[in-house]
């Protein structure tokens, strides 16, 4: 390849780096609900928030996080870059390259506080990638969060409220430095009893559609299959 056509690649990759630069390209939307099996793919039915029971069960665990799916979309279009007639690159300069998360916590319990905690994950959503095809997970307690949460005593009285917001920050595969909205999903957290749940004979620990015991549901023993 000549000299020429180098700079030509460059300046265009250049200019869709620079179309980035709006933070709301990349859009976190509905929280999805997790469907029978946990699998999150149906865009068409969503959760507006979810809660938690930290009560104990079977050997002393404790369910303290609470994983969620969202939809997503990149509204940046996908423009190939030709050439001298040859296409030199097929249009992903604006995908989306998701690489952490950043968590910040609003809790109705003013005795504890919890600071915000960044988590590292790797997403990518291709340039045009719409909210029906997409959807990008997130940790919403985090373990600082968690461990705080669950030293407190103030959920074995009353259930506590908690608004958890989070953006995503990555790049664009051309260049430059990119972030989602913030968005935010209250949770409420509760210990139903401070006694750690066993189960009879003949009976489990629930786990729910997601297999986690207390997810959008009070810990309890149900009849084993």
């Amino acid at each position: 390849m000549s000299s020429g056509r180098i700079v030509s690649v460059i300046s265009a990759l250049a200019l869709l780096s620079a179309c980035g630069a709006d933070p709301l390209n990349i859009v976190v939307l509905n929280a999805r609900a997790p469907g029978d099996k946990c699998d999150f793919t149906d865009a068409t039915k969503y959760v507006a928030g979810g809660s938690l029971d930290f009560r104990p069960y079977g050997a002393g665990q404790v369910s303290s996080r609470y994983y969620q799916v969202f939809s997503w979309q990149n509204n940046l279009t996908s423009v190939p870059i030709t050439v001298n007639g040859q296409v030199v690159d097929p249009g992903a300069g604006n995908d989306f390259i998701a690489d952490s998360t950043t968590y910040s916590y609003q809790y109705s319990d003013p005795s504890v506080a919890l600071a915000p905690e960044t988590a590292n994950m790797h997403a990518v959503i291709s340039a045009g990638g719409t909210a029906k095809d997409n959807s990008v997970p997130a940790d919403l307690i985090q373990p600082n969060a968690a461990a705080a949460i669950m030293a407190s005593t103030a959920i074995d009285t009353s259930a506590q409220t908690l608004l958890v917001t989070f953006q995503i920050f990555g790049r664009l595969a051309a260049g430059g430095s990119k972030n989602t909205n913030k968005v935010s999903f209250p949770i409420t957290v509760y210990r139903s009893s401070t006694t750690t749940l066993t189960c009879p004979t003949g009976e489990i620990i629930s786990g729910g559609a997601c297999g986690v015991p207390g997810r959008d549901a009070p810990v309890t023993c149900i009849t084993s299959q």
